[in-house]
């Protein structure tokens, strides 16, 4: 599967407290939409993603999109944030991961 198509939406909740720097969706092989993957800043200055996510009744978060595979998990982390970084003008070079 290669992924076709990234686009980033700036969300900086950082005002707020929060670390949700962005919202991210992707296409895989100009067939599959993934939308609410957001960019979170850790609290070392890193970055990661988290796939969506849905909250039952009972309060529990449960994975909408949950990849099988850590080849295709890491694919999916280093698209979003390379192009967070290129939109952000952040220097690829810079350890943000």
């Amino acid at each position: 599967m290669k992924i076709t198509d990234v686009k980033i939406y700036p969300f900086d909740t950082g005002r707020i407290g929060g670390r949700v720097r962005a919202v991210a969706e992707i296409v895989i092989d100009d067939v599959i939409l993934i939308r609410d993957i957001k960019v979170i800043e850790s609290k070392h200055g890193g970055l990661f993603i988290n796939f969506p996510k849905k909250r039952s009744s009972s309060n529990k978060f449960f994975d909408i999109v949950e990849p099988l595979s850590k080849e295709f998990a890491e694919q999916v982390r280093r698209a979003v944030v390379d192009k967070y970084k290129e939109l952000m003008n952040i220097n690829p070079e810079e350890n943000l991961d």
